[in-house]
């Protein structure tokens, strides 16, 4: 029986490499990309991920798909993020696009199409446990690409049906097959904008979007002492210390973002460190809820995994408790749980206890 795959093309070294391995292997392969929207372009425009997709599946000579997603992932990744921001939370989109976009519209359709497997170039991997019958999903070998974080929303169903070849691979290894197949996009750079902002400018584009122009608030100190005023809680992160335009004796951090009140409350250093709080969205890729979890959790894609226990409280909260106060807990970045190198599962921050 022929093997057949579909390859989550984006028009990089990484989905192109594994296109071309794939193929190697003698599977029968074609590319499928999301057309997604994008802002500051014109809606007839084709995006160049589009361009660059189609140019490499002509150059490994195989069938390529578009799937038109604009309406959906506005609806689903940018009216949430801008949402979230205008909220005071500091949104992952990356997140809320793996679990309504990539990994649901754009698999279905692969499916659709007669694949039996989607394959994208993420730095993680999906192993099968013969003896619990459970997909895994593990971390990256390469600790400097692992996606494993935004990965946290998968099932059993999406993960039978998931490929990642360069998740036991480190990215130079990727770039040097890549040149060794003359692949066009081999020196590439890697894209580190967010995929629907090219320019970067999340506060000019959150500010945009709004039917409403931003309300001016207060920026408080902890303490009570009114310090100034800010236009917007978008303009700020849990952290932050520049550009907040107040003076005190001594350097102060954004510690927490009211979205009832709308004022930004600062501190010192110390106040930006806890270790408890209250999450929502959460899910287990075993598809089985513990009543309390031992784990190690990151409370953000860069940060260091830290133990920490979760208990589920009800159907939609979960508490999570660090054994050590962590820096910055952010609502709206999500904690992931991991035992070693496997993803246990997670949920969004919705507030700091």
């Amino acid at each position: 029986m022929e093997k057949v795959v579909a390859v989550a093309m984006s028009g990089g070294v990484d989905s192109s490499l594994t296109a071309a391995m794939l193929l190697e292997q003698g599977y029968k392969v074609f590319g499928i990309t999301l057309r997604l929207w994008v802002s500051d372009t014109d809606p007839d425009d084709i995006p160049l991920a589009v361009t660059d997709a189609k140019k490499m599946c002509d150059f490994l000579g195989i069938e390529h798909h578009v799937v038109d997603a604009r309406d959906t992932f506005y609806e689903n990744v940018v009216d949430y993020f801008v949402n979230e921001y205008a909220a005071g939370r500091t949104p992952n989109p990356c997140v809320f696009c793996n679990k309504n976009i990539k990994f649901d519209l754009l698999l279905n359709k692969a499916l659709e199409l007669g694949a039996t497997h989607m394959v994208t170039g993420h730095y993680a991997q999906v192993r099968y446990n013969e003896d619990t019958g459970l997909y895994e999903l593990h971390k990256g070998d390469d600790p400097s690409k692992d996606q494993s974080y935004v990965l946290y929303t998968l099932n059993q169903h999406i993960l039978s049906h998931l490929m990642f070849p360069l998740g036991a691979q480190k990215k130079t290894l990727t770039r040097s097959m890549a040149s060794d197949r003359d692949l066009p996009v081999a020196n590439k750079p890697d894209s580190e904008d967010i995929c629907f902002l090219p320019n970067h400018n999340y506060q000019k584009f959150v500010a945009g979007q709004l039917t409403e122009t931003p309300k001016p608030g207060r920026i408080v100190h902890e303490n009570g002492e009114v310090l100034g005023t800010h236009n917007g809680l978008f303009n700020y992160t849990i952290g932050q210390r520049k550009g907040l335009g107040i003076a005190y004796k001594y350097p102060l951090y954004v510690v927490r973002l009211d979205g009832q009140t709308n004022e930004v409350i600062v501190g010192p250093n110390e106040s930006l460190f806890t270790n408890k709080m209250i999450c929502k969205h959460y899910n287990f890729l075993s598809g089985t809820i513990p009543k309390e979890l031992r784990a190690t959790g990151k409370i953000r894609y860069a940060a260091n995994p830290s133990p920490c226990t979760a208990r589920i409280l009800d159907d939609t909260t979960m508490e999570v408790v660090f054994d050590e106060p962590q820096r910055a807990i952010t609502p709206g970045q999500s904690v992931v749980f991991y035992d070693g190198t496997q993803v246990l599962g997670g949920g969004v921050i919705e507030n700091i206890l």
